[in-house]
């Protein structure tokens, strides 16, 4: 029961106020069970789609496109595609964190996902002709002048604090957790010829022993020199530096036999 009560806490706490809401003043929980209902309806509305949009996300969209557009090396020019993906975001705030959970599992680097949220509650573009309708053009353009670079730092500081070990796993995705989420980055950096030469089945097995620490990069005898810095970030571990010392490159594969190492 202990357990249980831990478990779902927040939702225990939210009926005991309900609870004494009812008991104290029911003419409000009235009032408040018929807002609860609205936005429940609305998220009923809403949500499916979100979660679909973030599937298909997920299954077509490679890593490797995500990585480049919105990863850790994707620098200013992935900062300014978050704001714009976020600002031109049709939908409530709640529909943005399946999504950014998707671009996250996919490669997107924890400061590109905050400024999509941000963007996302605070300088959407629909929002740009009603403000400037009431509020007026000078405050609309001093406020975007100065909520766009503090978005870019509140991305830089979350992710200075938060990694992608401790975004949860969505639910029923088998190994999409930390693990699975580097995983996919590190599987999206390795050659993908699937020969085995590193010992494991595959190039994803191999990703696993990797960001699980028992494998080392220098063991993918296809893994270009200049990629083991990537497949080091990527996985999140301090790898080994041997693919770099030796300078191993990949100049190509034998007809009939292992790979050829220069």
């Amino acid at each position: 029961m202990i357990t249980l009560l831990k478990t779902y806490r927040l939702q225990a706490v939210t009926v005991l106020v309900y609870l004494g809401t009812l008991y104290l003043a029911p003419e409000r929980f009235s009032v408040a069970v018929a807002n609860t209902w609205m936005y429940v309806r609305e998220m009923l509305e809403i949500l499916p789609a979100v979660f679909v949009l973030s599937g298909l996300l997920t299954v077509w969209v490679p890593p490797e496109a995500i990585m480049q557009h919105f990863g850790v090396g994707s620098g200013l020019r992935g900062k300014l595609a978050s704001v714009l993906v976020g600002s031109v975001s049709a939908g409530p705030i709640y529909a943005a964190f399946p999504l950014t959970q998707s671009l996250v599992k996919k490669g997107a680097s924890i400061s590109n996902a905050v400024i999509i949220i941000s963007a996302w509650a605070v300088v959407k573009i629909p929002m740009l002709i009603v403000e400037g309708r009431f509020l007026g053009v000078e405050f609309l353009m001093a406020r975007y002048l100065f909520t766009i670079p503090a978005i870019l730092l509140v991305g830089l500081f979350v992710a200075s604090r938060v990694t992608a070990d401790e975004i949860p796993a969505a639910e029923g995705t088998g190994d999409r957790g930390a693990r699975g989420i580097e995983a996919d980055r590190v599987e999206a950096i390795l050659p993908g010829a699937q020969c085995g030469a590193c010992g494991y089945p595959g190039c994803r097995a191999f990703a696993h022993a990797l960001v699980s620490g028992v494998a080392g990069a220098e063991e993918c005898v296809l893994l270009e020199s200049d990629m083991a810095d990537e497949v080091k970030r990527a996985s999140g571990r301090v790898a080994s530096d041997i693919v770099g010392k030796k300078g191993w490159s990949l100049k190509g594969l034998q007809q009939d036999g292992p790979p050829v190492l220069s």
